[in-house]
């Protein structure tokens, strides 16, 4: 009898810890893991079934007393790594978070480079473009441009 006694005290005090779940403690878990059936969707806002069966899935979870970690643990076992939206940090998948940090800074080095040595260019090319003066020119030459340029006004 006195264990009757206990399992119905126990009873309410489980259901208790079932409904002091809120769905914002389900939202910040599912707010960390990704659909393993959509591509860049969330599991908070994933519309799908299966998404839903996964959110009543954290809820039960944290009713039970898992945490955040151990929950995220049972969905990688169930459905890999890219449900945590990441690669791991470990082995080969460091080259997914290492590759495009060096290539930006590569490329800034080499603007950096370009704009250093487009602004430090030698002016000798401008100075070889312009025109000699009139003075140094010939008496004929310079007899037959005035008449050339007083046939044109």
């Amino acid at each position: 009898m006195g264990l009757w006694l206990v399992a119905i005290l126990l009873l309410p005090g489980a259901s208790l810890a079932q409904q002091t779940v809120t769905t914002e403690q389900v939202t910040a878990v599912a707010r960390e893991l990704w659909c393993p059936l959509c591509n860049s969707v969330r599991l908070d806002t994933c519309e799908l079934k299966a998404c839903e069966q996964m959110r009543e899935m954290i809820a039960e979870k944290l009713a039970a007393g898992a945490s955040t970690a151990e929950i995220k643990a049972y969905f990688i076992q169930q459905y890999g790594p890219q449900v945590l939206g990441e690669p791991p940090r470990q082995g080969f998948n460091w080259l997914a978070w290492v590759v495009p940090f060096a290539a930006l800074a590569l490329a800034g080095a080499w603007v950096f480079y370009a704009l250093r040595r487009w602004t430090r260019r030698p002016l000798t090319a401008v100075a070889r473009v312009t025109p000699a003066p009139l003075d140094d020119l010939p008496v004929e030459q310079l007899q037959r441009l005035q008449e050339e340029l007083r046939k044109i006004d």
